[in-house]
Protein backbone atom coordinates (compact mmCIF):
# COMPACT_ATOMS: atom_id res chain seq x y z
CA UNK A 1 0.00 0.00 0.00
CA UNK A 2 1.11 3.07 -0.84
CA UNK A 3 1.47 5.97 1.44
CA UNK A 4 -0.72 8.31 -0.75
CA UNK A 5 -3.31 5.64 -0.32
CA UNK A 6 -2.40 5.29 3.74
CA UNK A 7 -3.78 9.05 3.87
CA UNK A 8 -6.41 9.14 2.17
CA UNK A 9 -7.69 5.77 4.09
CA UNK A 10 -6.70 7.66 7.23
CA UNK A 11 -8.25 11.01 6.49
CA UNK A 12 -11.16 9.19 5.66
CA UNK A 13 -10.91 7.28 9.38
CA UNK A 14 -10.92 10.65 10.61
CA UNK A 15 -13.49 12.59 8.41
CA UNK A 16 -15.79 9.07 9.86
CA UNK A 17 -15.17 9.47 13.23
CA UNK A 18 -15.94 13.25 13.18
CA UNK A 19 -19.77 12.23 12.54
CA UNK A 20 -19.99 9.74 15.24
CA UNK A 21 -21.34 11.16 18.32
CA UNK A 22 -20.09 10.99 21.68
CA UNK A 23 -20.53 7.96 23.54
CA UNK A 24 -22.70 7.88 26.76
CA UNK A 25 -26.44 8.35 26.68
CA UNK A 26 -27.23 8.39 22.88
CA UNK A 27 -26.58 4.44 22.82
CA UNK A 28 -29.78 4.19 24.88
CA UNK A 29 -33.34 4.05 23.99
CA UNK A 30 -35.56 6.94 24.33
CA UNK A 31 -32.69 8.94 24.83
CA UNK A 32 -32.30 7.90 28.39
CA UNK A 33 -29.00 8.84 30.17
CA UNK A 34 -27.83 6.56 32.97
CA UNK A 35 -26.95 8.22 35.89
CA UNK A 36 -25.30 6.04 39.06
CA UNK A 37 -23.50 5.69 42.13
CA UNK A 38 -22.88 3.68 45.07
CA UNK A 39 -23.55 5.29 48.56
CA UNK A 40 -23.96 4.53 52.01
CA UNK A 41 -27.98 3.48 52.25
CA UNK A 42 -27.24 1.00 54.67
CA UNK A 43 -24.54 0.52 57.90
CA UNK A 44 -23.17 3.13 59.96
CA UNK A 45 -22.92 6.20 57.49
CA UNK A 46 -26.65 5.34 56.64
CA UNK A 47 -27.68 8.62 58.45
CA UNK A 48 -26.10 11.27 56.62
CA UNK A 49 -25.56 9.62 53.50
CA UNK A 50 -30.01 9.28 53.26
CA UNK A 51 -29.88 12.66 53.49
CA UNK A 52 -27.74 12.86 50.03
CA UNK A 53 -30.03 10.30 48.54
CA UNK A 54 -32.94 12.45 49.37
CA UNK A 55 -31.14 15.63 47.28
CA UNK A 56 -30.30 13.18 44.76
CA UNK A 57 -33.89 11.45 44.18
CA UNK A 58 -35.44 15.09 44.22
CA UNK A 59 -33.10 16.39 41.68
CA UNK A 60 -33.86 13.72 39.51
CA UNK A 61 -36.69 13.80 39.59
CA UNK A 62 -37.07 17.79 38.95
CA UNK A 63 -34.46 17.30 35.99
CA UNK A 64 -36.57 15.40 34.61
CA UNK A 65 -39.75 17.63 35.07
CA UNK A 66 -37.74 20.35 32.54
CA UNK A 67 -37.22 18.02 29.66
CA UNK A 68 -33.96 16.13 31.31
CA UNK A 69 -30.31 16.68 31.00
CA UNK A 70 -29.12 17.64 28.15
CA UNK A 71 -32.81 16.48 26.51
CA UNK A 72 -32.26 13.15 27.71
CA UNK A 73 -34.42 11.81 30.45
CA UNK A 74 -32.51 10.37 33.44
CA UNK A 75 -32.67 7.20 34.74
CA UNK A 76 -31.15 6.97 38.46
CA UNK A 77 -29.03 3.62 39.62
CA UNK A 78 -28.41 4.20 43.20
CA UNK A 79 -26.80 1.00 45.04
CA UNK A 80 -25.84 0.49 48.64
CA UNK A 81 -21.92 0.16 49.68
CA UNK A 82 -23.37 -0.47 53.25
CA UNK A 83 -20.88 1.70 54.64
CA UNK A 84 -18.09 -0.47 53.89
CA UNK A 85 -15.08 0.34 51.64
CA UNK A 86 -14.22 -2.88 49.88
CA UNK A 87 -17.81 -3.15 49.12
CA UNK A 88 -18.12 0.60 47.37
CA UNK A 89 -14.59 -0.69 45.18
CA UNK A 90 -16.21 -3.44 43.83
CA UNK A 91 -19.57 -1.27 42.89
CA UNK A 92 -17.93 1.22 41.38
CA UNK A 93 -16.05 -1.22 39.15
CA UNK A 94 -19.57 -2.49 38.10
CA UNK A 95 -20.99 0.71 37.58
CA UNK A 96 -18.44 1.74 35.16
CA UNK A 97 -17.69 -1.52 33.29
CA UNK A 98 -20.86 -3.75 33.43
CA UNK A 99 -23.91 -0.75 34.21
CA UNK A 100 -22.01 1.32 32.02
CA UNK A 101 -22.94 4.47 33.75
CA UNK A 102 -23.16 7.64 31.64
CA UNK A 103 -22.60 10.00 34.89
CA UNK A 104 -21.28 8.92 38.11
CA UNK A 105 -22.21 10.16 41.05
CA UNK A 106 -19.90 10.23 44.38
CA UNK A 107 -20.11 7.74 47.84
CA UNK A 108 -20.41 8.89 51.55
CA UNK A 109 -16.91 9.52 53.74
CA UNK A 110 -13.73 10.27 52.60
CA UNK A 111 -12.14 7.17 53.20
CA UNK A 112 -14.74 5.45 50.71
CA UNK A 113 -14.54 8.31 48.73
CA UNK A 114 -10.33 7.85 48.58
CA UNK A 115 -10.87 4.38 47.73
CA UNK A 116 -13.23 4.94 45.01
CA UNK A 117 -11.09 7.56 43.76
CA UNK A 118 -8.61 5.18 42.20
CA UNK A 119 -11.27 4.03 40.44
CA UNK A 120 -12.83 6.29 38.44
CA UNK A 121 -9.51 7.96 38.13
CA UNK A 122 -8.20 4.82 36.11
CA UNK A 123 -11.60 4.98 34.02
CA UNK A 124 -11.37 8.55 33.45
CA UNK A 125 -15.50 9.01 35.03
CA UNK A 126 -15.48 12.56 36.92
CA UNK A 127 -17.57 13.42 39.64
CA UNK A 128 -18.04 16.33 42.43
CA UNK A 129 -17.70 14.65 45.53
CA UNK A 130 -20.30 16.03 48.07
CA UNK A 131 -19.38 13.21 51.15
CA UNK A 132 -15.57 13.80 51.22
CA UNK A 133 -13.36 16.61 53.16
CA UNK A 134 -10.06 15.12 53.72
CA UNK A 135 -7.56 16.95 51.76
CA UNK A 136 -4.86 14.00 51.47
CA UNK A 137 -7.77 12.96 48.24
CA UNK A 138 -6.63 15.77 46.06
CA UNK A 139 -2.78 15.73 46.64
CA UNK A 140 -2.12 13.34 44.50
CA UNK A 141 -2.71 14.59 41.32
CA UNK A 142 -6.25 12.91 40.35
CA UNK A 143 -7.33 14.71 37.40
CA UNK A 144 -11.16 13.25 38.13
CA UNK A 145 -12.58 14.10 41.38
CA UNK A 146 -13.69 17.59 42.36
CA UNK A 147 -14.24 19.27 45.86
CA UNK A 148 -17.14 21.56 46.64
CA UNK A 149 -17.00 21.43 50.34
CA UNK A 150 -14.67 22.83 53.09
CA UNK A 151 -12.35 20.93 54.19
CA UNK A 152 -11.81 18.55 57.03
CA UNK A 153 -8.85 20.86 58.78
CA UNK A 154 -11.15 23.46 58.85
CA UNK A 155 -13.83 21.51 60.71
CA UNK A 156 -12.60 22.81 64.60
CA UNK A 157 -11.54 25.85 63.11
CA UNK A 158 -14.93 27.57 65.04
CA UNK A 159 -15.06 25.84 68.09
CA UNK A 160 -10.83 26.68 68.38
CA UNK A 161 -11.47 30.36 67.74
CA UNK A 162 -14.77 30.50 70.22
CA UNK A 163 -12.61 28.19 73.08
CA UNK A 164 -9.75 30.97 72.79
CA UNK A 165 -12.49 33.36 72.90
CA UNK A 166 -13.71 32.09 76.46
CA UNK A 167 -10.57 31.83 77.75
CA UNK A 168 -9.39 27.91 77.35
CA UNK A 169 -5.64 27.25 77.09
CA UNK A 170 -5.71 23.57 77.92
CA UNK A 171 -7.95 21.05 75.01
CA UNK A 172 -7.70 17.20 74.25
CA UNK A 173 -7.95 16.42 70.84
CA UNK A 174 -9.93 13.12 70.29
CA UNK A 175 -11.47 11.03 67.03
CA UNK A 176 -11.96 7.67 65.23
CA UNK A 177 -9.22 6.33 63.63
CA UNK A 178 -10.13 6.71 59.99
CA UNK A 179 -9.29 9.07 57.42
CA UNK A 180 -11.63 11.84 58.18
CA UNK A 181 -11.03 12.65 61.85
CA UNK A 182 -7.82 11.78 61.49
CA UNK A 183 -7.34 15.09 59.32
CA UNK A 184 -9.68 16.75 61.06
CA UNK A 185 -7.44 16.22 64.55
CA UNK A 186 -4.73 17.50 62.25
CA UNK A 187 -6.62 20.75 61.70
CA UNK A 188 -7.48 21.12 64.98
CA UNK A 189 -3.98 20.98 66.53
CA UNK A 190 -2.78 23.39 63.98
CA UNK A 191 -5.38 25.82 64.45
CA UNK A 192 -4.76 25.13 68.31
CA UNK A 193 -0.91 26.26 67.56
CA UNK A 194 -1.90 29.19 65.72
CA UNK A 195 -4.22 30.65 68.48
CA UNK A 196 -1.72 29.46 71.43
CA UNK A 197 -3.73 27.08 72.86
CA UNK A 198 -2.26 23.80 74.48
CA UNK A 199 -3.37 20.19 73.55
CA UNK A 200 -2.24 17.98 76.54
CA UNK A 201 -4.15 15.11 74.82
CA UNK A 202 -4.38 13.96 71.37
CA UNK A 203 -5.52 10.31 70.90
CA UNK A 204 -7.50 8.44 68.07
CA UNK A 205 -9.64 5.33 68.93
CA UNK A 206 -11.01 2.41 67.32
CA UNK A 207 -14.03 2.39 64.66
CA UNK A 208 -17.17 1.73 66.21
CA UNK A 209 -15.90 1.81 69.74
CA UNK A 210 -19.19 2.30 72.15
CA UNK A 211 -17.52 2.83 75.46
CA UNK A 212 -15.51 6.04 76.24
CA UNK A 213 -15.49 5.82 80.07
CA UNK A 214 -11.88 5.44 80.08
CA UNK A 215 -11.20 7.91 77.69
CA UNK A 216 -13.13 10.29 79.52
CA UNK A 217 -11.64 10.30 82.44
CA UNK A 218 -8.37 10.10 81.62
CA UNK A 219 -8.86 13.06 79.65
CA UNK A 220 -9.93 15.40 82.79
CA UNK A 221 -7.21 14.28 84.88
CA UNK A 222 -5.32 15.89 82.36
CA UNK A 223 -6.83 19.19 83.29
CA UNK A 224 -8.15 19.35 79.63
CA UNK A 225 -10.74 22.42 79.78
CA UNK A 226 -12.42 21.79 76.16
CA UNK A 227 -12.84 18.66 73.99
CA UNK A 228 -12.64 18.60 70.08
CA UNK A 229 -14.27 15.16 69.12
CA UNK A 230 -13.50 14.55 65.64
CA UNK A 231 -16.19 12.37 65.54
CA UNK A 232 -20.00 10.78 64.01
CA UNK A 233 -23.19 10.26 64.67
CA UNK A 234 -22.86 7.66 67.35
CA UNK A 235 -19.13 7.99 69.30
CA UNK A 236 -20.52 11.70 69.63
CA UNK A 237 -23.76 10.62 70.80
CA UNK A 238 -22.09 8.39 73.21
CA UNK A 239 -19.35 10.23 74.56
CA UNK A 240 -21.76 12.79 75.54
CA UNK A 241 -24.14 10.29 77.33
CA UNK A 242 -20.64 9.17 79.22
CA UNK A 243 -19.72 12.52 79.89
CA UNK A 244 -23.69 13.51 81.46
CA UNK A 245 -24.15 10.01 83.60
CA UNK A 246 -19.82 10.32 84.57
CA UNK A 247 -20.35 14.09 85.92
CA UNK A 248 -17.69 15.20 83.80
CA UNK A 249 -18.12 19.10 83.00
CA UNK A 250 -16.04 20.78 80.49
CA UNK A 251 -15.99 24.29 79.56
CA UNK A 252 -17.11 23.56 75.67
CA UNK A 253 -17.53 20.13 73.47
CA UNK A 254 -17.37 20.20 70.30
CA UNK A 255 -17.99 17.51 67.50
CA UNK A 256 -17.41 17.34 63.65
CA UNK A 257 -20.48 15.30 61.61
CA UNK A 258 -22.73 14.14 64.44
CA UNK A 259 -24.36 17.41 65.71
CA UNK A 260 -25.25 18.53 62.34
CA UNK A 261 -27.71 15.56 61.40
CA UNK A 262 -31.28 16.18 62.27
CA UNK A 263 -31.76 13.89 64.82
CA UNK A 264 -29.09 14.84 66.89
CA UNK A 265 -30.59 17.07 69.18
CA UNK A 266 -33.67 15.12 69.14
CA UNK A 267 -32.18 11.84 70.05
CA UNK A 268 -30.19 13.06 72.79
CA UNK A 269 -32.42 16.01 74.17
CA UNK A 270 -30.86 18.37 77.06
CA UNK A 271 -27.40 16.38 76.64
CA UNK A 272 -27.08 17.81 73.45
CA UNK A 273 -27.55 21.76 74.77
CA UNK A 274 -24.66 23.83 74.17
CA UNK A 275 -22.66 21.36 72.27
CA UNK A 276 -21.20 23.02 68.95
CA UNK A 277 -20.61 21.30 66.15
CA UNK A 278 -19.78 21.95 62.23
CA UNK A 279 -22.09 22.43 59.35
CA UNK A 280 -20.77 22.70 55.58
CA UNK A 281 -24.59 24.76 54.68
CA UNK A 282 -27.55 25.65 56.64
CA UNK A 283 -31.22 25.81 55.42
CA UNK A 284 -30.69 29.97 55.56
CA UNK A 285 -31.65 31.43 52.07
CA UNK A 286 -31.75 35.13 53.98
CA UNK A 287 -28.65 34.84 55.86
CA UNK A 288 -26.24 32.97 52.81
CA UNK A 289 -27.85 34.35 49.77
CA UNK A 290 -27.12 31.69 47.91
CA UNK A 291 -29.31 31.48 44.42
CA UNK A 292 -31.77 28.87 44.68
CA UNK A 293 -31.77 28.28 48.20
CA UNK A 294 -35.54 28.64 49.22
CA UNK A 295 -36.92 26.56 46.10
CA UNK A 296 -35.08 23.98 47.17
CA UNK A 297 -35.49 24.12 50.88
CA UNK A 298 -39.44 24.61 49.98
CA UNK A 299 -39.48 21.18 47.60
CA UNK A 300 -37.25 19.09 50.43
CA UNK A 301 -39.33 19.81 52.82
CA UNK A 302 -42.39 19.32 51.07
CA UNK A 303 -41.44 16.01 49.95
CA UNK A 304 -39.73 14.47 53.23
CA UNK A 305 -41.53 16.55 56.17
CA UNK A 306 -38.36 18.66 57.52
CA UNK A 307 -35.58 21.25 56.20
CA UNK A 308 -32.67 19.93 54.28
CA UNK A 309 -29.18 19.62 56.16
CA UNK A 310 -25.80 20.21 54.85
CA UNK A 311 -25.44 16.54 53.56
CA UNK A 312 -28.65 16.84 51.53
CA UNK A 313 -27.82 20.81 50.43
CA UNK A 314 -24.36 19.46 49.33
CA UNK A 315 -25.25 16.62 47.75
CA UNK A 316 -27.93 18.84 45.81
CA UNK A 317 -25.23 21.44 44.62
CA UNK A 318 -22.90 19.45 43.77
CA UNK A 319 -25.79 18.24 40.90
CA UNK A 320 -26.30 21.52 40.35
CA UNK A 321 -22.51 21.81 39.53
CA UNK A 322 -22.28 18.51 37.55
CA UNK A 323 -25.64 19.71 35.49
CA UNK A 324 -24.03 23.19 34.73
CA UNK A 325 -20.66 21.63 33.58
CA UNK A 326 -23.02 19.02 31.25
CA UNK A 327 -24.71 22.14 29.35
CA UNK A 328 -21.28 23.73 29.41
CA UNK A 329 -19.58 20.07 27.77
CA UNK A 330 -22.95 19.69 25.59
CA UNK A 331 -22.63 16.36 26.40
CA UNK A 332 -22.12 13.23 28.12
CA UNK A 333 -18.61 12.79 26.77
CA UNK A 334 -16.59 11.99 30.31
CA UNK A 335 -13.33 13.69 29.17
CA UNK A 336 -15.05 16.93 28.01
CA UNK A 337 -17.33 16.84 31.34
CA UNK A 338 -14.27 16.36 33.31
CA UNK A 339 -12.77 19.51 31.42
CA UNK A 340 -15.77 21.81 32.33
CA UNK A 341 -15.64 20.66 36.07
CA UNK A 342 -12.27 21.77 35.97
CA UNK A 343 -12.96 25.30 34.54
CA UNK A 344 -16.39 25.92 35.03
CA UNK A 345 -17.20 28.97 37.13
CA UNK A 346 -20.54 28.51 38.92
CA UNK A 347 -23.10 29.17 41.44
CA UNK A 348 -25.37 26.56 43.35
CA UNK A 349 -27.63 26.25 46.68
CA UNK A 350 -24.10 25.53 47.95
CA UNK A 351 -22.36 29.13 46.93
CA UNK A 352 -19.70 29.98 44.53
CA UNK A 353 -17.87 26.87 43.01
CA UNK A 354 -14.22 27.59 41.08
CA UNK A 355 -11.69 24.96 41.55
CA UNK A 356 -8.39 24.92 41.59
CA UNK A 357 -5.68 23.15 39.46
CA UNK A 358 -6.24 20.18 42.32
CA UNK A 359 -9.70 20.07 41.66
CA UNK A 360 -10.68 21.96 44.90
CA UNK A 361 -13.01 24.17 45.55
CA UNK A 362 -12.72 26.88 48.24
CA UNK A 363 -15.57 27.09 50.57
CA UNK A 364 -16.29 28.19 53.98
CA UNK A 365 -18.42 26.39 56.67
CA UNK A 366 -19.92 27.33 59.93
CA UNK A 367 -20.07 26.80 63.30
CA UNK A 368 -22.90 25.70 65.27
CA UNK A 369 -24.45 25.78 68.72
CA UNK A 370 -27.45 23.39 69.76
CA UNK A 371 -29.31 26.03 71.76
CA UNK A 372 -33.01 24.77 72.73
CA UNK A 373 -32.98 22.02 70.15
CA UNK A 374 -31.88 23.61 67.10
CA UNK A 375 -28.64 24.57 65.03
CA UNK A 376 -27.62 27.92 65.98
CA UNK A 377 -25.07 30.17 63.59
CA UNK A 378 -22.27 31.31 65.88
CA UNK A 379 -18.66 31.22 63.46
CA UNK A 380 -17.82 33.21 61.60
CA UNK A 381 -19.22 36.69 62.71
CA UNK A 382 -20.39 37.55 59.58
CA UNK A 383 -22.87 34.97 59.37
CA UNK A 384 -23.59 34.54 63.75
CA UNK A 385 -27.28 33.98 64.66
CA UNK A 386 -26.49 34.06 68.09
CA UNK A 387 -23.76 34.71 70.62
CA UNK A 388 -22.27 31.56 71.53
CA UNK A 389 -23.83 30.16 75.30
CA UNK A 390 -20.49 29.06 76.32
CA UNK A 391 -19.11 28.09 79.33
CA UNK A 392 -21.58 24.83 79.00
CA UNK A 393 -22.77 24.94 81.98
CA UNK A 394 -22.43 22.21 84.66
CA UNK A 395 -24.33 18.84 84.44
CA UNK A 396 -26.20 19.53 87.60
CA UNK A 397 -27.04 23.29 86.78
CA UNK A 398 -29.43 22.47 83.71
Amino acid sequence: MTQSVLRSLVAAFVALLALVPDAGADHRPNKVVLVGGAISQTGRFAEPAGRQVNAIKLWVDQVNARGGLLGHKIELLLLDDKSDTQTAVKLYEKLITEDKVDVLLAPYSSAITEAVANINERYKMPFVAFGAASSPIWEKGRKYIFNIVAIAEDYQKGAVHLAKQIGVKRIAIIGEDSLFPRQSGIGAKQWAAKLGLQVVLQENYPQKQTDFTALLQKIKASGTEAILSNSYFADAAAQLRQMRELNLNFKLFSSTVGPGLPNFAEQLGGTAEYVLGFSQWEPLPDLLKNPGMKEFIAEYEKRYGEKPNYHAGGAYGALQVTEAALKQAGSFDSQKLRDALATIDTTSVMGHYKVNDKGMNEHEGLTFQILQGQRRIVFPEKWAETKAKLPMPDWSKR
